[in-house]
């Protein structure tokens, strides 16, 4: 009896083990692909604003892919909105004032001035015809030197009025002078530069994605006062990742800048292209989330990759196994 319950047990805990031998993966399943290892990684822009203000809206979420050019946030800009309305209010007055110096004058004014003129003329004929008169009756002691003396004043206050009016037409004819233009038009350019000024603050008001991406963090709220240059917005590159390796000092000749590899990672059946982009000149400490058992104990080379990966299949933080394009290394 005893030895019947023993050959019974004996099968039972083959069975088991054999079983157990079926279900578990085998060493191979569990060991590294072939290849130098690393890491995927996507180059990161860290957006924010050139000025500090009130954030009015965050058009984002972290995870979020966004189209290049695409609003990522927005500041308040009332303010500045009013002053670029005041900005555009003085540069239509400088636009005016540059029309009417370049117009010159109205052809009202200078009939207006003509006439004034030949009224000047008049006046001023009359009175040399008095002292002509005054001359010859002071001749004849008529009347007194001084009455004679009065007449010549006024006929000199006649000759400058009407010489004055004289320039006064010649101006109004000639129109505006080449300075008074050129001030005109320099004051016009500067309202406008001052408008142009004002958009470009408004503009800077608005983040816009600079690239084709993913939204990795939101670092701030709607309603916050964020400073300039205070980060906002975290942009990944997904259309360019890349991954670095560490290759043994030993074998870096195999590798070239250009070259192109395969990289393998675990979500992924096939490989993706890539090509050598960077090869360190300097040698580093194995890093250590490498765990090949050939690469462990030497110096290693990093060497950066790019990755092709047009439907964004690659994800940050994966392992990567990278494979030379003509073999394995």
């Amino acid at each position: 009896m005893v030895n019947n319950c023993g050959l019974r047990f004996y099968g039972l805990l083959m069975a088991f083990l054999v079983v157990g031998c079926a279900q578990s993966p085998s060493s191979a399943t569990l060991g590294n692909p072939p290849g130098y290892q690393g890491i995927v990684e996507f180059d990161e822009r860290v957006l924010g604003f050139e000025f500090s203000g009130r954030l009015e809206q965050v058009a984002v979420v972290r995870g979020q892919a966004v189209a290049q050019g695409a609003l990522l946030a927005k500041l308040d800009d009332s303010l500045e909105q009013a002053t670029r309305v005041a900005r555009v209010g003085e540069a239509e007055v400088a636009s005016a004032d540059l029309l009417v110096v370049r117009s010159g004058a109205r052809s009202e004014e200078v009939r207006a001035s003509a006439a004034r003129l030949l009224a000047s003329r008049a006046t001023e004929q009359q009175l040399s015809q008095a002292v002509e008169r005054d001359q010859k009756l002071v001749t004849i002691g008529a009347i007194s030197q001084a009455v004679l003396e009065q007449s010549q004043t006024r006929l000199a206050q006649a000759a400058g009025e009407r010489q004055a009016l004289e320039q006064t037409l010649r101006a109004l004819n000639n129109g505006s002078r080449p300075q008074e233009i050129a001030r005109a038009e320099a004051r016009e350019r500067a309202s406008a530069n001052l408008v142009s000024l004002e958009q470009v603050r408004l503009d800077h008001h608005v983040l816009k994605a600079p690239i084709s991406g993913q939204v990795l963090e939101v670092h701030v709220e709607t309603g916050e006062v964020v400073g300039a240059s205070a980060p906002v917005i975290t942009l990944a590159d997904i259309d360019a990742p890349f991954a670095n390796i560490f290759v043994p000092q030993a074998e870096i000749a195999r590798l070239k800048q250009g070259a192109s590899v395969h990289l393998q990672v675990d979500s992924l059946a096939a490989p993706l292209p890539a090509k050598v982009e960077f090869i360190s000149p300097r040698t580093e400490f194995t890093p250590r989330f490498l765990f090949s058992e050939k690469e462990r104990p030497n110096l290693m080379i990093r060497v950066r990759l790019r990755i092709r990966d047009p439907a964004h299949l690659l994800r940050a933080g994966v392992p990567a196994f990278v494979t030379l394009a003509s073999g394995g290394p």
